[in-house]
């Protein structure tokens, strides 16, 4: 059974993950652009990458907003 911490920390490696592969597709689609086409390319990959962190954001908020409520549900003993 896998108590609220170890789940957070799961939950929170699995978000860690998801910002370095987005950072990752990010450089990735640009590597091999040069002048206009970096350029134009640039400005659309960005905005998908501030979406895609904004939600993994969310997302991580979300995780320990849970993880602080479940302990506080946990008696003390």
């Amino acid at each position: 059974m896998s108590t609220p911490a170890t789940h957070e920390g799961s939950a929170l490696t699995e978000l860690d993950e998801r910002a370095r592969a987005a950072w990752g597709t990010y450089r990735e689609n640009l590597v091999d652009l040069d002048g206009i086409a970096y350029h134009e390319a640039e400005r659309a990959e960005w905005e998908y990458l501030q979406t895609e962190l904004r939600e993994i954001a969310t997302e991580r908020a979300a995780v320990k907003a849970a993880a602080k409520a479940a302990d506080a549900d946990v008696p003390a003993g």
